[in-house]
């Protein structure tokens, strides 16, 4: 952010057609009409803001990212528990020769999905434990994200999920806690295995058992930033072997320990 909006920035780099900067904002703050020179992706790592812009207000959640274009009027306003966010600016020129991202900067837009709040995470990860890698890591998680967050506006704006998928996706937020199996989501949404595999992919650009990970690993994030359960009760409350298994997961997807993100959560 520019001008006043700088504030409370804790962590900023510049890597090749990106930049990128962690900030903090206090409880309530307001901060007025303002643009940003080129288009940018605005994770929110904890707490929560809500976004004015185009005339309507955007309620933007823990773990969501809010897409605009370069130079989108637009204020905003900060929850009772203020917010940590990541703000990611793409470089003119970066990705004009990419069509698949051609849609994503068109207007503004909230997206949320188990994938895009791990890619945030794990960008988190990488600013905090900076080394001569994380340039080359960076790019190619914000690409990660990129494609992600365009793969959902696409799949908005074109063919829509068949009802049974819709169904069994539900299926498996209702109960990503509890064991898994794929012929057993197949057989409650009444279809082949080997077609919910396929369908749910192309829908969801990932497999369902990599789909289920990220959710747990997102919800046992919440459960850490957001409660005092300890490590162990959070891995047997969303499906882990044991607390092992699940520091390793986690780092494997956020790119630091569950302890490590509940200390910067905090």
């Amino acid at each position: 952010m520019s001008g006043s909006s700088e504030l409370g920035i804790v962590a900023s780099h510049t890597i090749p057609g990106f930049s990128i900067k962690e900030f903090h904002q206090p409880p309530h703050r307001r901060l007025p009409w303002h643009v940003h020179t080129h288009a940018s992706i605005c994770f929110v790592a904890g707490g929560s803001y809500a976004e004015h812009v185009r005339g309507r207000v955007e309620e933007c959640p823990p773990r969501s990212m809010m897409f605009k274009p370069a130079a989108e009027r637009h204020a905003d306003e900060f929850g009772r528990s203020g917010a940590r966010c990541l703000l990611m600016e793409i470089v003119p020129g970066r990705l004009d020769s990419t069509e698949p991202f051609s849609e994503l900067m068109v207007k503004p837009g909230l997206v949320r999905s188990a994938r895009l709040a791990a890619l945030g995470q794990r960008v988190q990860g990488e600013l905090a434990e900076w080394d001569t890698a994380s340039p080359l890591a960076l790019e190619g998680l914000i690409l990660e994200v990129l494609a992600d967050a365009a793969r959902a506006v696409r799949d908005e704006t074109g063919v829509k999920e068949p009802r049974w998928l819709r169904q069994a996706r539900e299926l498996i937020h209702d109960h990503v806690h509890e064991p898994l199996t794929l012929s057993a989501v197949a057989r409650a949404a009444a279809i082949h295995p080997s077609h919910l595999a396929r369908t749910f992919r192309k829908h969801y650009g990932c497999p369902i058992g990599e789909y289920v990970r990220a959710l747990r690993i997102e919800r046992a994030a919440r459960a850490l930033a957001e409660s005092s359960a300890t490590l162990s009760e959070i891995s047997l409350r969303f499906g882990f072997f044991d607390q092992s298994h699940f520091s390793r997961v986690f780092k494997q997807h956020m790119g630091m320990t569950p302890a490590r993100f509940r200390a910067r959560s905090s």
